[in-house]
């Protein structure tokens, strides 16, 4: 047991006998009171750097967005390691109803850290917020926030990403590497054959390799070259290879699928060539036919 100074109920003090899990339980509460006081007073000076960044900076750098971005996103790790996430997200959202702004009670808490900074729309937040989450996602610290985002092209960039379907993203990944091996393949392979065009020049500029030929399409396989376009870009470049790429996967998919039903096929005939009642009984109508 252990005494200890409590409020008396009539706005006065007096000491009362407590034990030792409600003393330890109140230093608890104390402290964390004190952790999510440092972290409101912290989180408020970086929205008035985020005011002067506003009126001073915005339209001329990123760098100081992303700073800001990064200090807030320090401070909600601080929070969650001091385990005083609850502590700060309750006073932030009492903190901005004062301001006249709405926070519901459905809000991610990160979002709550960055409208208390940003006193900004919904829309602005959530962009902000999004790219924060990309980078929890992606297992970024703080210190490494501002080459995340401008290695992904910017917040924008980021959310997108960041919110695309797996199943898009996990294309588009697959188009990207494809790419790098049709690069490579175009650098080694043997020529289908060698022409000559009269009057012909071609700039490759801003790290292009490859130059680009206008055809006709005459069909079974044969075209009539009409004119090599004067200067080859790396955009172009980035199109044609990424056209390949597609083409290269869907070829990939397609023996894929070729091999599975080779082997379907397979094993349904060695099945039919032994097949009993049992068997039978799992095969399909369709399957017993193809057999």
């Amino acid at each position: 047991m252990k005494a200890r100074m409590v409020n008396d109920g009539n706005g006065g003090k007096k000491f009362a006998k407590i034990t030792d899990t409600q003393a330890a339980r109140m230093n608890k509460e104390t402290n964390l009171q004190y952790d999510a006081k440092s972290i409101i007073e912290a989180a408020t000076k970086l929205a008035a750097q985020r005011e002067a960044f506003e009126a001073e900076e915005f339209a001329r750098s990123n760098k100081a967005l992303y700073a800001i971005l990064s200090n807030v996103y320090a401070l909600f790790n601080k929070a969650v390691a001091e385990n005083c996430i609850r502590e700060v997200a309750k006073a932030m959202r009492a903190e901005l109803k004062l301001r006249g702004i709405r926070v519901q009670s459905n809000t991610p808490a990160l979002t709550c850290f960055v409208r208390f900074v940003f006193n900004s729309d919904r829309k602005r937040a959530y962009n902000y917020a999004t790219t924060l989450m990309a980078a929890v996602n992606a297992g970024i610290a703080p210190t490494a926030l501002s080459d995340f985002i401008e290695l992904g092209n910017g917040v924008e960039e980021c959310k997108k990403q960041f919110k695309m379907k797996d199943e898009v993203r996990q294309r588009n990944e697959a188009v990207r590497a494809a790419s790098v091996d049709i690069v490579d393949a175009l650098q080694t392979m043997q020529p289908a054959a060698t022409v000559s065009l009269p009057n012909t020049a071609v700039t490759l500029a801003d790290g292009a390799q490859f130059a680009f030929i206008v055809a006709r399409s005459i069909g079974n396989g044969k075209f009539e070259l009409l004119r090599a376009v004067p200067t080859s870009t790396k955009v172009m470049q980035s199109c044609a290879v990424k056209e390949l790429a597609k083409d290269l996967i869907a070829a990939a998919e397609r023996a894929k699928a070729a091999a599975k039903a080779n082997r379907v096929k397979n094993s349904t005939q060695q099945a039919a060539a032994s097949i009993t009642a049992k068997t039978a009984a799992n095969m399909t109508v369709g399957e017993l036919e193809a057999a």
